[in-house]
């Protein structure tokens, strides 16, 4: 670290935890979650430019596509998994490698869980959003990425 930096974060290492919010959207047939990072990393460039956003750049290359590219997204993500257990109204979403990308409350409605459970899948759209307000600023500006995960609805008192 030199004299001109206020901090720095090694971005070799493991993934910062960043924490996560989550909103669930029940308006359609297929169901939505909304994550958002509740902490960002700003880095820069050694000219002083801003450099790669590390949620960012790891929504693209942990198989999250652009929002805009539907081809992208059109099909279940490969590895990603998604566990909701309906008594705890827990979420946990894994990343191919068996890594919590989220692990929390998702508040969801009845009509959600159905949905999830009907589909076996539910849409997941994150970005760079501090909440779905920001959805459409993130699109128009290439920040915003969606995948298709497979989830499985854990009932009280059945099998998962």
């Amino acid at each position: 670290m030199d004299s001109n930096t206020l901090y720095s974060v090694d971005l070799t290492g493991p993934a910062p935890d960043l924490g996560m919010q989550v909103w669930m959207d029940d308006r359609d047939e297929m169901p939505r979650a909304v994550f958002a990072a509740s902490h960002r990393i700003e880095t820069f460039g050694t000219d002083g430019s801003a450099g790669p956003d590390p949620f960012l750049q790891g929504l693209r290359t942990g198989g999250w596509a652009e929002f805009n590219d539907f081809p992208g997204w059109a099909e279940p993500a490969p590895g990603w998994t998604a566990v909701l257990d309906v008594a705890t109204d827990e979420l946990t979403v894994s990343n191919p490698k068996g890594v919590p990308f989220y692990q929390g409350s998702l508040n969801s409605s009845k009509a959600w869980r159905r949905s999830a459970r009907r589909n076996g899948l539910f849409i997941a759209l994150a970005g760079d959003i501090a909440d779905p307000r920001d959805i459409a600023d993130a699109v128009d500006a290439g920040r915003m990425y969606a995948m298709v995960c497979p989830i499985t609805v854990a009932m009280p008192g059945r099998a998962k």
